[in-house]
């Protein structure tokens, strides 16, 4: 529990320093997946008339007993995530960094729960260590024989558990992981395996989603990673590709920018390749 200079304990509507990351010992959890994790106080950010941060007001103890399948853990540490990444004041680096530790052990609180989402978003907290290595240690569902797992291992277990709940997200990051070595040895085969399940899971609900599956998709069958040379697929993967992330960066997705210029010039090699190959 961090300690506060006047010594009183946090009450709820009262505003407590700038600090998000205040635990409570005694809501602590023990979950079957080994996890033993604190209740959190959830709090929401105030700014003064003229727009200035000003701290933080206590809105509730997250307590895991009153939270149904993790939602509540997934919706604040979302909220939570959204704030702490928009933070760019290098005065405030503290401030993000706390507020990635209770991203973490709310999205724990929400995977041991069995919350597939939360488990998934947990792995993009291990996978860019968005906490700058402070995380919660208690349990044993991140320990290996030589003490906690390192994070990239962590993030290839979230993307797993998450891919075998059925999401298409964590299947192509479990792919990206299996590609590059992260947590794992590299394995092309496997990795091609996981974007195929990633592209059989997808709803098509989220134009970036389909997007980054397909292009992945079209880089095995151009290079051949994982799977034989196929220029006519690796085309039609491309095409697919270019479809959908034009329509994510259109909607404002600017990340996707990169990724759509991938796409684009990999219809123009395949064009070539294919047209060569008639």
């Amino acid at each position: 529990m961090i300690e506060h200079g006047d010594g009183t304990a946090p009450q709820e509507g009262r505003g407590f320093g700038a600090d998000p990351f205040i635990v409570i010992p005694e809501e602590t959890t023990a979950y079957d997946n080994g996890d033993v994790l604190p209740g959190i106080w959830l709090t929401d950010p105030v700014f003064d008339e003229s727009g200035a941060y000003a701290g933080r007001v206590l809105l509730k103890p997250y307590v895991a007993a009153d939270d149904y399948c993790g939602e509540e853990a997934l919706w604040y540490g979302g909220g939570y995530y959204d704030e702490a990444m928009a933070l760019r004041d290098p005065s405030r680096a503290a401030e993000r960094r706390r507020l990635f530790q209770a991203v973490e052990l709310l999205y724990r609180h929400g995977a041991a729960q069995g919350n597939a989402v939360a488990q998934m978003n947990l792995g993009y907290v291990y996978y860019y260590d968005r906490a700058d290595g402070a995380y919660w240690e208690g349990g044993t569902c991140f320990t290996g024989p030589d003490g906690p797992m390192p994070l990239k291992e962590r993030a290839f277990l979230c993307y797993r558990w998450a891919s075998e709940a059925g999401l298409a997200e964590a299947s192509y990051k479990l792919g990206d992981c299996h590609k590059n070595g992260v947590g794992c040895e590299p394995d092309d085969g496997e990795a091609f395996r996981c974007y195929k399940r990633a592209m059989e899971q997808d709803d098509h609900g989220a134009a970036y989603l389909s997007g980054s599956i397909a292009l992945r998709l079209g880089d095995c069958y151009e290079e051949g990673r994982g799977c034989g040379h196929d220029f006519a697929r690796a085309l039609e993967c491309y095409r697919l590709a270019e479809t959908y992330l034009d329509a994510a960066v259109s909607h404002g997705g600017w990340y996707y920018r990169k990724a759509l210029r991938g796409a684009r010039d990999g219809v123009r090699r395949c064009e070539q390749e294919v047209a060569l190959g008639e």
